[in-house]
């Protein structure tokens, strides 16, 4: 009896060591995957842990979604996301306590929709990570052993308002990050716009004139002579020109916008029209989907021409073999939950069936001068993106069901 006494004595001073390092160790990380790993690697200490799915909110993200951070044992490619708003979410942040599935059964069922990925890979419970009054995490752990002893509860219960803590403070160290990046975009485009204004007129004078001459020219040749046909290549490489130095005088220095109600619907049907015929000439067929009563939009009608324009000239130029152009739009009702606040917004889509952009490009096709194109300027999709951001909406892109590039914008109807 008293070597078996010895025993817990020893085990609950380990846990407590352990406990203490991993406290400690906190100060030092700022990166979510290690934090993740050092958790991990905590949990093994204080219990027999097989496997353990990290899942963290990331409060910059479109998509609105608990994602996997990091991973130990096998299944975590069948593993989903979370919706931020779904019920396993909502039930965490409501009761804030560690879920065991098999002793809370009629719960299990509730969630079980979200939860039956999980409990395919037997995890058997989740701890939720509370920070600030916001639910910012779930940890899934599958035990060999259960049921967990009161000790046991109450070093995991320690260990998540550590941890908890700890990825509040790297995702405020990511926001940070993120601010800096964003001052340091705004200079440069300001260095860019003096730069652009500077040499628009040095550049468009002559430009002017070469076009006015080449014109001339042309006329004099005969049609179907090699002299016309290097005549009208000379005038669309001087109209390719004067397009680009407008895109950057467009990126760096926006014109004032003009925002009004408009009819959504009428304006996505008259870009479509207007690619209509390029579109049937690379053997590409547009499908349209819009929902029915949508909303009024507030916005500058030039500026979302040109941003549509944008997105789905990119998309026939995705596909040079022919294919489907899918553009859709519904509105969307987002509910108030903990961190974010409801809104209203008008959802478009934007679908092709190109080779798809990798996902590690997806969000740098948005920054100036990043391109993926052979001749291309990198200019397009960045003044889609700074559009949308002067609207308070959201522009990213996810892999279509069949491979392709599906570019998505959320913006606010009021």
């Amino acid at each position: 009896m008293w070597q078996r006494i010895l025993t817990l004595f020893r085990k609950s001073a380990g846990d407590e060591t352990l406990l203490t390092e991993f406290e400690d160790s906190l100060m030092l990380i700022v990166d979510p995957e290690q934090l993740t790993n050092n958790l991990l690697s905590k949990l093994q200490g204080l219990m027999d842990v097989e496997k353990a799915f990290v899942y963290l909110a990331d409060r910059g993200e479109s998509s609105r979604t608990f994602s996997l951070v990091d991973k130990a044992g096998h299944g975590e490619s069948r593993l989903p996301a979370l919706a931020a708003n779904g019920i396993t979410a909502q039930w965490f942040h409501a009761n804030r306590q560690i879920l065991f599935f098999e002793e809370n059964e009629e719960v299990t069922d509730y969630l079980r929709a979200e939860l039956q990925p999980f409990l395919d890979l037997d995890v058997n419970l989740a701890c939720p990570l509370i920070s600030m009054d916001r639910l910012i995490g779930i940890v899934f752990l599958h035990l060999n052993q259960m049921p967990l002893s009161g000790i046991q509860i109450a070093n995991l219960q320690v260990l998540s308002r550590q941890t908890s803590l700890a990825f509040e403070n790297a995702l405020l160290f990511k926001e940070r990050l993120r601010q800096n990046e964003r001052m340091f975009r705004a200079e440069q485009l300001a260095m860019m716009g003096q730069f652009a204004a500077g040499i628009a007129h040095e550049l468009r004078n002559p430009l002017t004139a070469i076009r006015s001459t080449v014109q001339y020219l042309e006329n004099e040749f005969d049609q179907g002579t090699d002299q016309r046909k290097l005549a009208h290549d000379i005038l669309d490489d001087v109209d390719r020109l004067n397009n680009i130095i407008g895109n950057l005088l467009s990126l760096a220095r926006p014109a004032e916008s003009n925002p009004e109600e408009i009819d959504i619907r009428r304006e996505i049907e008259r870009c479509a029209n207007f690619i209509d015929a390029k579109a049937k000439s690379q053997n590409i067929k547009l499908q349209t989907d819009f929902k029915k009563d949508l909303p009024k939009l507030r916005f500058d009608p030039a500026e979302l021409r040109q941003m549509l324009l944008n997105v789905m000239m990119n998309g026939l130029q995705a596909m040079p073999d022919g294919g489907m152009l899918f553009i859709k739009a519904c509105c969307l009702v987002e509910e108030a939950h903990d961190f974010i606040a409801g809104s209203e917004r008008i959802l478009i889509q934007i679908e092709d069936e190109g080779a798809g952009i990798p996902a590690n490009l997806r969000q740098k096709v948005f920054e100036p001068f990043f391109t993926t194109k052979a001749g291309g300027t990198g200019l397009g999709l960045a003044i889609c993106n700074s559009i949308v951001k002067r609207y308070n909406g959201e522009i990213w892109i996810e892999q279509a069901e069949g491979g392709g590039t599906e570019v998505k914008i959320s913006l606010p109807i009021r």
